[in-house]
């Protein structure tokens, strides 16, 4: 099934970076910007899709990590830049401060849709004209990634989604199962599968600061099955 979805996905997204980058011949400015729409919408729709091929392993318990060494600055800056045309339609600044020798043990790329899941969350709390700031400190054991919203209003689903027990996806509700709540539920789901932790803390005054905690990186790759 995730074959059928992703292969006409791939299709559509590439043909359309093709119009956008002008590759395939010159635009109109009108043309431009409906083919802009259309990949803007098909990046996004690819990101669900993930999202929700995740969410089905793991309601049948066969949710797959691989783990190997992984340059956190590099994948911070891969979300960041996915979500870089949202936060500017919103009016707000994505600004990752990454030092380059942070290595954690994670799986690359379901690291990075979870952290994209999450500053997609943080840049829909955050106000017109703010920012949401990421940085890292790494210890020994582990790193923790802060993902920080300065000013806004602390969305209370944002935290139930976050903070809450163990995911059962079978008990949210309609409005924590469209595409942010499913996001965000990803998002917790692969930090804990990755032997991690997700905290968040919000205050009216301050904003909504959210860390993701991750075993530093001191393994070998390996193929893991998590049951946690």
């Amino acid at each position: 099934m995730s074959h059928e979805l992703r292969t006409p996905l791939t299709s559509i997204r590439g043909y359309s970076e093709l119009l956008v980058t002008g590759r395939a011949g010159p635009l109109s400015d009108q043309q431009q910007r409906m083919v802009t729409m259309i990949d803007l919408s098909a990046v996004r729709l690819h990101g669900i899709v993930e999202d929700l091929i995740v969410v089905a392993s793991l309601d049948a318990g066969d949710f797959r990590l691989r783990l190997e060494p992984t340059r956190l600055a590099a994948v911070v800056a891969r979300a960041a830049d996915e979500v870089a045309t949202t936060a500017r339609d919103a009016g707000v600044t994505i600004a990752p401060d990454i030092a380059t020798d942070l290595v954690v043990a994670a799986d690359p790329r379901h690291l990075h849709r979870a952290l994209s899941n999450l500053l997609t969350g943080a840049v829909a709390t955050c106000p017109a004209g703010g920012t949401v700031a990421v940085t890292a400190t790494g210890h020994h054991a582990a790193t923790t990634v802060a993902v920080v919203v300065a000013g806004g209003r602390p969305d209370p689903l944002l935290a139930r989604l976050l903070c809450a027990g163990p995911v059962d996806t079978a008990e949210l509700d309609g409005a924590e199962l469209d595409g942010a709540g499913i996001g965000l539920t990803v998002a917790r789901a692969v930090v804990e599968h990755h032997g991690g932790r997700l905290d968040v803390t919000t205050d009216p005054g301050t904003g909504t600061r959210i860390a993701v905690t991750l075993p530093s990186a001191d393994l070998p790759s390996r193929a893991v099955t998590s049951d946690r």
